[in-house]
């Protein structure tokens, strides 16, 4: 299959799913994993529309480092506190004020996916910010994606990312 029909199919189908019921099943499976037992810089997104809303681990890990992306001409992360201000910003995603941090520094990404290929590269929204923020990358990067959005047979480019893991909510 195409990735771009794919891409549209995959957000019509989104608009139809439990998006309360899945993110609490991912942050379940998060809880559950460990995964971020070894981390403390996370690096984690704003939901935007139907995306799986992952923001209540930063009241479950308060001992751990949670950064938001912002974009410009390209994707960065600056540390995010509960209840500091967010921004509106641009795709309609809610941005931290603050200082841009190393990529390195953040050792665990959680990833919103559009959709997964069956080899775990993500399908996102087609801008590529995350493929060329993550390209050289050695930390963990973690997909976060509906279960009904998983599994794709899709020819994808070589620049985009392969995950580590993928947490299907």
């Amino acid at each position: 299959m195409d990735k771009n029909y794919v891409r549209k199919e995959a957000l019509e189908k989104r608009n139809s799913l439990n998006k309360n019921i899945a993110s609490s099943n991912v942050i379940s499976e998060i809880i559950n994993s460990n995964i971020l037992n070894n981390h403390n810089n996370i690096g984690i997104y704003y939901p935007i529309g139907n995306e799986i809303d992952i923001m209540r681990l930063q009241e479950l890990y308060p001992n751990k480092n949670f950064f938001l992306p912002i974009t410009r001409d390209e994707i960065h992360f600056v540390r995010y506190r509960r209840n500091d201000i967010l921004l509106e910003a641009k795709f309609h995603t809610k941005e931290p004020i603050g200082e841009i941090v190393k990529r390195d520094s953040i050792t665990c990404f959680l990833i919103p996916c559009v959709a997964i290929s069956k080899d775990n590269k993500r399908i996102g929204y087609g801008k590529g910010y995350y493929d060329r923020y993550l390209a050289s990358y050695n930390g963990l990067k973690v997909g976060i994606c509906y279960k009904e959005l998983s599994e794709y047979d899709v020819i994808l480019d070589e620049h985009d990312i392969k995950l580590d893991l993928v947490i299907k909510g």
